[in-house]
């Protein structure tokens, strides 16, 4: 991002750093702004950067169609740049957010489409949190081995990149696998079975804590905490887990509603376990009222059958009859939420689609010449900076004597004049060069891989075609035509450097006698600066 503003750089990484401490509303704060910015320049590589990184912070917030919104537009983004490193983590961002809002079908493709970005590319980061993304998706879709054989390879990654952040959260991730496994073993009869896969996990989950605490991750380190104390609840080691539970109350921070939901149904579990209902009942009733407060539909749906099984322990039959009833209806509407969800995507697909269409439209213009249509300075100055390093000839091109054309013929004639001059050169360089207009009746002329003698044999044909048109059907009497400077490097000079000595040549040919290019210094010619 080197060549961003530096408020700008300055802001993303507060934004990354804070998202990677986990406090995710703060880092939200941060790359809206630096998206506002992104988007008013427009710059589409910021705008998907930081939409990928909102679209993570949402998910971690527990805000899933923010989530879904701002990754979907990530993905767009990327596609149109044809960046599919990048893509390959808009992509795993987008498919960990369909997995939660229950689309596992939609969650496969995406999260085995980024696996096979970031394959082909060559950044083990992005692999191994595509390979964490396919690996839950797998999990969760009863393939657990294979999921955790990725997931596996996700934290060997990180491991190797001594990426102690995400290790974290693809520990907690295998440890998640371990308690799924844990749950089929208990469905199947297997009680042996499933306290060994919740030891796994518990050990899973610990490591995850380590390693979220070396890195300051206090999002990952929360989730960690919350499910170590849950499977040591079900282990009936209920001391410990709340042992957990104090270190998650203690640290710093608001967790945010989703994280607090969480850590107060865990509590209220453990109380239930250990038989103290009258808490297990005060904590899971602080639950639903905070689930409903933030409408948070499946924490509600958890939090009302759980408390009504305190309930009915108590003996409380009408208390626990009329929380069944408000889970039953709690349920009726989480089995509905799927059409809606669904139909949410759509609209959010199609909202994304116009976003884009906008974005692009923003985009052409921000790059393209208003007048003439073709690359303006900007885009002139981005190609340049795309060929750094390689070799190139550079040429720039002005028409002669044109203030008079403006004051003779006035400027609607001399409109038409750049737009005319502008097609002759796109015809002339066709597809082996970039022309943009530089500004007033300059233009900027840049043959990637060129030698200066195929270069030369370019601008000699624009030169030509400019001095030959026949320009009397725009104002009788009215000719025109364009002197050129020429350079051409083999890539280890700066460009700054072989624009200058193509705008000195340029100088060159206009003293002496103009409608002319000037491709080398030679001896022979006047060396004045030019002046209008």
């Amino acid at each position: 991002m080197s060549d961003y503003p530096a408020g700008l750089i300055d802001g993303f990484t507060r934004g990354t750093h804070l998202l990677r401490a986990g406090l995710c509303d703060e880092a939200m704060v941060e790359f809206r702004a630096v998206y506002a910015e992104a988007r008013h320049l427009p710059d589409e590589d910021l705008m998907a950067a930081c939409l990928c990184e909102m679209g993570w912070c949402s998910y971690k917030l527990g805000q899933t169609e923010q989530a879904l919104e701002c990754a979907m537009g990530a993905r767009g983004l990327r596609q149109r740049q044809g960046n599919t490193t990048e893509l390959a983590r808009a992509m795993a961002v987008e498919a960990i957010v369909f997995l939660d809002l229950g689309f596992s079908d939609e969650a496969f493709d995406l999260s085995a489409e980024a696996v096979d970005l970031a394959q082909a590319g060559s950044d083990p980061a992005i692999l191994a949190f595509a390979l964490n993304a396919k690996g839950l998706v797998l999990a969760v879709c009863r393939e657990t081995e294979l999921g955790m054989a990725l997931i596996e390879r996700a934290v060997a990654l990180a491991a190797e990149q001594a990426n102690i952040a995400a290790e974290a959260y693809y520990l907690l991730n295998l440890g998640f696998c371990h308690t799924k496994i844990a749950e089929e073993a208990e469905t199947f009869g297997e009680p042996g079975r499933a306290i060994g896969e919740r030891e796994a996990a518990i050990d899973l989950s610990e490591r995850a804590i380590v390693r979220a605490e070396s890195s300051g991750d206090h999002w990952t380190l929360r989730v960690a905490l919350c499910n170590t104390a849950e499977m040591l609840g079900l282990q009936g080691r209920h001391d410990l887990a709340l042992a957990y539970l104090e270190r998650h109350s203690s640290l710093p921070g608001d967790p945010g509603p989703s994280l607090r939901i969480h850590y107060l149904y865990t509590l209220g579990d453990i109380a239930l376990r250990s038989g103290d209902l009258a808490q297990a009942s005060s904590i899971l009733e602080q639950a639903l009222a905070l689930a409903g407060s933030t409408q948070q539909l499946d924490h509600q749906v958890n939090s009302a059958r759980k408390l009504a099984e305190v309930l009915e322990t108590m003996g409380d039959a009408a208390a626990a009859l009329a929380i069944y009833k408000r889970f039953h209806a709690l349920y009726v509407t989480q089995s509905g939420e799927t059409a809606r969800r669904r139909a949410r995507i759509e609209a959010i697909r199609a909202e994304t689609e116009q976003w884009r269409s906008r974005a692009t439209t923003l985009a052409d213009q921000a790059l393209n010449d208003a007048l003439t249509g073709i690359a303006n300075r900007r885009s002139f100055d981005q190609i340049l900076n795309r060929l750094a390093g390689t070799p190139i000839a550079l040429a720039v091109l002005d028409l002669d004597h044109f203030k008079s054309v403006n004051d003779r013929f006035s400027h609607i004639v001399g409109d038409a004049v750049l737009q005319r001059v502008a097609r002759a050169i796109v015809d002339q360089i066709g597809p082996h060069g970039h022309a943009a207009r530089l500004g007033g009746e300059e233009f900027g002329l840049i043959f990637p891989d060129a030698s200066e003698a195929i270069a030369a044999a370019f601008c000699e044909g624009v030169r030509i075609a400019i001095s030959c048109t026949d320009w009397s059907d725009m104002a009788p009497g009215l000719e025109v035509t364009a002197s050129i400077g020429l350079a051409a490097g083999d890539g280890t000079a700066p460009s700054g450097e072989l624009m200058q000595l193509a705008d000195n040549r340029l100088y060159i040919a206009k003293h002496n006698g103009r409608d002319r290019l000037v491709l080398a210094d030679d001896p022979n010619l006047d060396k004045q600066r030019w002046r209008a």
